[in-house]
């Protein structure tokens, strides 16, 4: 059972986080033999207020 967390500062639509989940799922079931349905997928959306690289935040 594949499981995948994204992580990524800001927002995504509904569109984007469809063709993500797509992409994933594809690429799982081609290159691993992992089925789209047993594929689990977390899109945390950070806002850059909650995001730094050392000590500049993002937001």
């Amino acid at each position: 059972m594949p499981y995948i967390n994204l992580k990524l500062v800001g927002t995504l639509t509904k569109k984007q986080k469809e063709e993500i989940a797509k992409q994933f799922s594809d690429t799982l079931l081609k290159v691993a033999n992992k089925p789209k349905e047993h594929t689990y997928l977390v899109i945390d959306e950070i806002p850059g207020s909650n995001w730094a690289v050392g000590d500049k935040f993002f937001g």
